[in-house]
């Protein structure tokens, strides 16, 4: 969860690389919390040929604002004929779609994956 304090101390973090210790020093947070929960939910870093993990300030405010309070990525509704392939784990084109009417009101979109060509479901309210 983010806490309001860090989204406001997310505005002191300059153009620079930080070391995970330096950036959790600034945002208000354990270390741990950078390792175990930011790192793994795939905010922006780099590693140098030793190993070390560093973290460009504006590209982790950037990833952090784009957030909700849960800590959450914040979700965009899809466009036409798009939907979310849950093997390749994002957003995809539909190939061949197909409209199915269930629920007298609702539409089922069916097709394939553009990526890895599963199939791909997206349900939305039909027309009247």
């Amino acid at each position: 969860m983010i806490r309001r304090a860090q989204i406001i101390k997310l505005g002191r973090l300059l153009d620079m690389l930080y070391k995970p210790s330096e950036l959790a020093e600034e945002i208000g947070v354990n270390v741990d919390t950078i390792y175990r929960s930011y790192l793994p939910a795939g905010a922006p870093h780099t590693r140098d040929k030793t190993g070390a993990i560093w973290i460009h300030g504006p590209a982790f405010k950037a990833w952090m604002l784009e957030r909700n309070e849960d800590g959450k990525r914040v979700l965009h509704p899809l466009g036409e004929g798009e939907a979310w392939c849950v093997h390749c784990n994002q957003v995809v084109k539909v190939m061949n779609p197909r409209v199915r009417h269930f629920n007298g009101s609702g539409e089922l979109i069916q097709g394939a994956c553009e990526k890895c060509g599963r199939k791909v479901n997206r349900a939305r309210k039909g027309s009247k």
